[in-house]
């Protein structure tokens, strides 16, 4: 049966008590959890394990290193039970490779634009060129901005088998309804939901607006 989760939500914070309870909370509202250096900084290594028992974990710490250290944090997130680690291909095919062959079933997802406005003067220019290097390397996907509708429908057009997960939705400016539209398989909601009264309840939303969206591209069931 497919997951009809699409949302993944960024715990961007590094009290690991806040992001225990937000995932215990969110448990089964969810495709995963996202997690960074703030939160891994705030505790260590071991909150991928704890977080693991409420979704899949997808770390996002941005390798952008040399093959070898590339493939030795892999394995450490491996080791913790992460589901997905990010990782940026600028640095080329030899390093993205180097995690891609680290991360054994874990799925490597390689960032080729972001969703920030500083990303405007290098990296996004060079999307196409990345997701080939992606590609290339055997990513499972992609990170891609939902903010930026234009450069999702460019990306998404040349990521021929890559999924999509798309940033920027929420607090900075995106929406999800329009990402899914325009090529995402996920988005990533990390403020607007952590920072919400009812967090369960804005995914729910979230979620749904992304399934009326779903039913309208594959028409009415027969």
């Amino acid at each position: 049966m497919p997951d009809d989760k699409k949302v993944i939500v960024a715990l961007d914070m590094m009290d690991p008590v806040v992001a225990r309870d937000m995932a215990k909370r969110l448990s089964g509202e969810v495709f995963a959890f996202k997690v960074g250096w703030p939160l891994i900084l705030g505790s260590n290594a071991d909150i991928v394990v704890d977080l693991s028992r409420y979704s899949k974990v997808i770390c996002d710490l941005k390798l952008a290193d040399i093959p070898d250290t590339n493939s030795w944090v892999t394995q450490k997130m491996r080791e913790n039970g992460a589901w997905g680690i990010i990782a940026h291909a600028f640095v080329g095919g030899d390093s993205l490779e180097a995690v891609v062959k680290a991360a054994g079933n874990v799925k490597t997802i390689a960032v080729v634009a972001m969703s920030h406005p500083g990303s405007s003067l290098f990296i996004n220019k060079k999307a196409k060129e990345l997701v080939r290097v992606a590609a290339g390397a055997g990513a499972y996907g992609i990170i891609a901005p939902g903010n930026d509708i234009k450069m999702l429908k460019k990306v998404k057009k040349i990521a021929v088998g890559l999924k999509i997960l798309s940033p920027g939705i929420g607090t900075q400016g995106g929406s999800a309804s329009d990402a899914i539209a325009s090529g995402a398989d996920y988005v990533i909601v990390g403020r607007s939901v952590c920072n919400a009264d009812d967090p369960k309840n804005e995914v729910k939303r979230i979620n749904a607006a992304i399934n009326t969206v779903l039913a309208q591209r594959n028409g009415p069931a027969t």
